[in-house]
């Protein structure tokens, strides 16, 4: 993991491996000042039981000055010596850990998803204690964080935590923000460590209207089957039954075995199907969220089409993918409309095919008006 950084920049090491994170430059004298209680505070970054504690230990050495007595001197010492060993053992609790991300495969916005994330501590005699890790997006902590009660000398631990991202799109995360309050809970220590890392944030999905299915687009259970036909890939030959069509007995097999015999062809009975992407006028308030319906509402259209079988295929303005089959195809699909700009798809596109079947999904103030359209005829959901 690295950053590109000035070489006059002072960084910042972290005792984590990861990138040096550079510091920001300071603007005049009064940038320096501020620069130098913010290097103050975060040297003695205390809980609010620090707070209390450290008040106590103050109030406790006046009146061991005042008063003179051993014994008080005897207690304020003992309650430096805890705070400096928070210090000294926190910092060391957060030392030579490796920690790495593991990437869920598939995030739809707005559906809840597990971010892993794994830790390894590269001590070789020493334990980590009450380890608390954070992503940060765009240098803030995501709400959700991963605790790590204790992981041993040259172990791995890993866990997971439950996050949800709105919006589609590209997803960004900077790095990792640790921390513990190790051994007594009166000082926080914490340090930022950059792990830059991105994924793609399909549309959200829908509920595909219940007249979908009364356009003819039915499941099927394969693809493929063989059936008599004047089109596709030869199948086989069997015995000729009353409703056949005469034109596919094949007369030279039927006078060889003394029967009529009929070809059979492979027939894509699914087929396939384009789905359109239209995109209307509307007023400027609600444009952006009418147009976030309508992609999702054509990812879950698209996918609807896919599970029954079908070749799918998109238009969305200038961006067009042709019409196919199979799970990779699908999340290519997903993948144009993440991407999927307002102006994209009000730009012109390529004309959809006449013969093909079309899934229209027109963009609307309310709930997106689908309709399925095959030649001359077409329902609307």
């Amino acid at each position: 993991m690295s950053m590109d950084r000035d070489r006059n920049t002072p960084t910042r090491t972290s005792s984590i491996h990861g990138a040096l994170m550079p510091e920001p430059p300071a603007k005049g004298g009064g940038g320096g000042n501020a620069k130098r209680k913010r290097s103050l505070m975060k040297r003695l970054p205390t809980t609010r039981e620090g707070v209390w504690f450290l008040c106590a230990t103050l109030v406790v050495g006046a009146a061991a000055v005042n008063a003179g007595l051993n014994l008080l001197f005897l207690v304020f010492g003992m309650m430096l010596f805890l705070i400096l060993a928070s210090g000294v053992m926190s910092e060391w609790s957060l030392r030579k850990l490796v920690i790495s991300r593991k990437l869920p495969n598939v995030i739809h916005a707005g559906a809840p998803f597990l971010m892993g994330i794994s830790v390894r501590n590269a001590k070789s005699n020493t334990p980590t204690f009450s380890l608390e890790v954070e992503d940060l997006t765009e240098e803030r902590p995501v709400e959700r964080r991963c605790y790590f009660l204790k992981i041993p000398a040259g172990r791995e631990q890993e866990t997971a935590y439950r996050n949800v991202v709105e919006k589609r799109g590209i997803y960004r995360l900077v790095g990792f923000r640790v921390s513990t309050r190790f051994p007594f809970g009166l000082i926080r220590k914490a340090h930022d460590v950059a792990a830059p890392a991105q994924v793609l944030v399909y549309p959200a999905l829908r509920p595909v209207p219940p007249l979908l299915a009364a356009t003819g687009a039915a499941p099927m259970p394969d693809r493929r089957t063989a059936r008599p036909a004047r089109t596709g890939e030869f199948h086989g030959l069997r015995e000729y039954r009353d409703g056949d069509d005469p034109r596919q007995i094949h007369w030279r097999s039927s006078a060889r075995r003394g029967r009529l015999l009929l070809r059979e062809h492979e027939d894509d009975v699914g087929g396939a199907v384009v789905v359109r992407l239209l995109v209307g006028a509307s007023s400027k308030e609600n444009e952006e969220p009418a147009f976030e319906e309508a992609v999702s509402m054509a990812a879950s259209v698209a996918l609807w089409f896919l599970k029954q079988g079908y070749e799918v295929g998109l238009q969305a303005g200038q961006v067009s993918l042709q019409s196919r089959a199979g799970t990779q195809h699908g999340q290519a699909i997903l993948s144009a409309l993440a991407l999927l700009s307002i102006n994209e798809a009000k730009a012109p596109g390529n004309a959809v095919p006449n013969k093909a079947m079309v899934a229209t999904v027109a963009m609307t103030e309310g709930t997106p008006k689908v309709s399925v359209t095959r030649g001359k005829k077409g329902a609307a959901a």
